[in-house]
């Protein structure tokens, strides 16, 4: 196992920039500050840092709170956690100084043992690490971090609730990827991102009272938490519950605005990211950024590489192995394979225009599948799976239907009721529901694929980011909002001539960085392949009145196409919510909010 000396030779010998592309100058401590700070974050003066020696719930809440805040979570943790009397962080004892150098000395040995007999990638699997990523770009979160499935769990800053129009250092919140700042385009990219950042500020307070005359409070039916009438707000007689009320409106308010003007916020919008990862998790994501084509991606992966080395140092030891070198040149090497395939057939395909949501592929067997093998895990069958899917074929070619009856039935007679005793969407359709899939493809705008893409549990992935079509969101054309509309459109062209100047320059790395070149307003093609089970889990969490209005539009379609290829299924979707469009959509969560926290008061 090498040595942490020999690692960070090996991360010099990247030669990768230390320069991070958003231009960071390192947030203001107090000495005292940085004294607290570098018990349990690896660094105090970088964008990309680890966090130790805190109890797993702090983490979570922390995490939690910075997805909704404007504040580092370093600064977030000294203003609402460390001083948090109930939390007793400041009573937490660690193992510092020479005691933790001489601890890890000690294991390294042992973990060598270990890993010689039982595989190393079982024992990574069983440890963890949490690293924050600030000022990463939309484009790099999603790709290079936030594309890892398996044993990681990320929160994001989000675009629905933080007003992304705010500045550092006088610097708008977009990242200056060194491809572009290094070419001829420069400045031309530099005034796009003001142009686009100046309309997002400029619109954000007009969308605002635009829809508090679209949805006014006086006409908001509310739904009381305990009886469950409607009533509406004018009809409140209790002064406690109005302001109750009329504070949860404000922020529903606020989020349907950030949730309409997005569309204008470029894919270089940095936003700050946590992560979770397990050991493996952790090693592989790493690997996957040092291979990236974007210089951003390798610079946050060096960056990362450095301080989990700081916590976790023994479960990084495929970084700087032969392991770890055959697994970046394998990811070099399927990319370039792509680019061949593409460049080769892509031209032989004709294109025609397709809808925004359809299934491309699904089981036609599904009937047979889904009842075999809920038949097979039963209790008391001891039948081999091959009798028990003969006998389930014999069934449905005696019966001549597209979808067996009597499979059906026995599908359908596996799931207890799901509205019974306050169920919900978390009780989830038996694992049987696994064995059978179906693969949607969408055509929506960028970020409705970024909020999907967090279902973890399928296959998603999407074409290259291009500035050719765009969404047009429905109140941009809502009287009054012409000069929002016109814009809009107006940077969307700019948008559009810029990328293909990228596109069109013969320069590789100009080629690559031209993703960067887009709204989260343009439109992406990508397709999602999961099971059943998910798919069922995927719609009755995307649909939920508290959603944002393009993505739970988007899972609706794409149920309705599921049903309309297996009608059997249509009762299975228990919670979906097929209400079009609620307006003030997360009124209701914003209320039962508002009341847990005049309860704790």
């Amino acid at each position: 196992m090498p040595d942490n000396n020999t690692v960070f030779k090996f991360i010099d010998a990247l030669n990768i920039s230390d320069k991070y592309p958003f231009p960071y100058i390192p947030e203001k401590f107090t000495k005292e500050e940085k004294k607290i700070l570098l018990q349990f974050f690896t660094n105090v003066d970088k964008p990309i840092f680890a966090i130790h020696n805190l109890p797993q719930e702090v983490i979570g809440a922390m995490f939690s709170r910075y997805s909704r805040s404007a504040k580092s979570v370093r600064r977030l943790f000294l203003d609402e956690f460390w001083t948090a009397s109930e939390l007793g962080i400041k009573k937490a004892t660690r193992v510092g100084g020479d005691d933790l150098v001489k601890a890890r000395e000690r294991t390294k040995n042992f973990y060598q043992r270990v890993f010689a007999e039982y595989g190393d990638d079982s024992v990574i699997q069983m440890g963890s690490v949490h690293i924050a990523f600030e000022f990463v770009s939309q484009l790099i979160g999603a790709k290079a971090v936030e594309d890892q499935r398996v044993a990681s769990a990320y929160i994001e800053k989000s675009t629905r609730y933080l007003d992304f129009g705010s500045q550092v250092n006088g610097h708008y919140l977009f990242m200056e990827p060194p491809e572009i700042m290094e070419s001829e385009f420069a400045q031309e990219f530099l005034d796009w991102n003001k142009a686009l950042f100046d309309a997002y500020t400029k619109h954000l307070p007009k969308m605002i009272v635009h829809l508090s005359e679209k949805y006014p409070l006086e006409k908001q039916i509310i739904e009381d938490s305990l009886s469950g009438n409607k009533v509406k707000f004018t009809d409140i007689r209790n002064n406690e519950e109005r302001v109750n009320i009329e504070n949860a409106y404000k922020r529903a308010l606020k989020a349907k605005a950030f949730d309409t003007i997005r569309s204008f916020l470029p894919i270089t919008t940095v936003t700050n990211l946590g992560a979770h990862f397990s050991g493996h998790a952790a090693e592989t994501t790493i690997n996957k950024m040092l291979a990236s084509p974007y210089s951003e991606a390798r610079v946050m992966g060096k960056a990362a590489l450095e301080e989990i080395l700081k916590v976790t140092p023994n479960f990084m030891q495929n970084i700087d192995h032969q392991f770890g070198e055959i697994a970046r040149q394998y990811r070099m090497d399927v990319r370039e394979k792509a680019d061949e395939i593409g460049e080769r057939w892509g031209k032989k395909i004709e294109k025609k225009a397709g809808r925004d949501v359809s299934i491309v592929d699904w089981d036609k067997d599904a009937d047979i599948k889904l009842a075999s093998q809920i038949l097979y895990i039963a209790n008391k069958s001891q039948f081999a799976k091959r009798d028990i899917i003969r006998w389930a074929k014999k069934v449905k070619h005696s019966e001549g239907k597209r979808w067996s009856p009597t499979l059906v039935k026995i599908i359908l007679s596996a799931v207890p009721d799901r509205k019974k005793d306050g169920r919900n969407r978390r009780q989830k359709l038996p694992r049987a529901f696994e064995h059978v899939y179906i693969e949607v493809d969408f055509f929506d705008n960028i970020g409705t694929y970024k909020d999907l893409q967090r279902n973890r549990m399928s296959s998603t992935e999407r074409q290259a980011y291009r500035a050719d079509d765009l969404y047009i969101p429905k109140e941009y054309q809502d009287k009054g909002m012409e000069d929002v509309l016109g814009d809009y459109l107006k940077l969307a062209g700019k948008t559009l001539t810029l990328q293909k100047k990228l596109l069109t320059s013969g320069d590789k790395k100009l080629f690559s960085a031209a993703e960067y070149i887009t709204l989260l307003g343009n439109k992406v093609r990508f397709n999602v392949r999961a099971n059943i089970r998910q798919w069922v889990f995927f719609s009755e969490l995307r649909t939920i009145a508290g959603g944002h209005p393009t993505y739970r539009r988007a899972l609706q379609e794409a149920t309705r196409h599921i049903i309309t290829k297996m009608p059997f299924l249509e009762t299975l979707f228990t919670h979906t919510d097929w209400t079009e469009d609620y307006g003030l959509g997360r009124l209701k969560a914003e209320i039962s909010t508002q009341e847990r926290l005049s309860k704790i008061k």
